[in-house]
């Protein structure tokens, strides 16, 4: 399983206008699930890109944000079927997968 570094940011502008004035930008938005909640976050295009590539399955990603080093899985990605474009990521951390599994037990 490969890893990758990478610098996020929370994002404090939510919705489809915000969303868009972030890709024209450069940014893609994405969500850090912590727990129960979610945390809203921007990500670099240009960053994110390569990582995903063409198979994000299996892919852990050691994220910045704020100072903070958290280790995480990309949950999903979500594209625009035509032309690829990235619309959305979401990461979870990789201590809520272990929670998550132990509470099962």
């Amino acid at each position: 399983m490969e890893e990758f570094e990478l610098n996020i940011e929370n994002r404090t502008k939510l919705g489809t206008s915000a969303s868009k004035k972030a890709k024209r930008k450069g940014r893609v938005p994405g969500v850090l699930y912590q727990g129960n909640e979610s945390i809203p976050i921007s990500l670099i295009e240009e960053e994110i890109r390569p990582i995903i590539g063409k198979n994000s399955r299996d892919v852990l990603v050691n994220v910045n944000l704020n100072g903070k080093k958290i280790k995480t899985k990309i949950q999903e990605v979500q594209r625009e079927p035509i032309n690829d474009v990235i619309l959305h990521v979401d990461l979870m951390p990789l201590d809520n997968i272990k929670e998550d599994a132990s509470k099962v037990h």
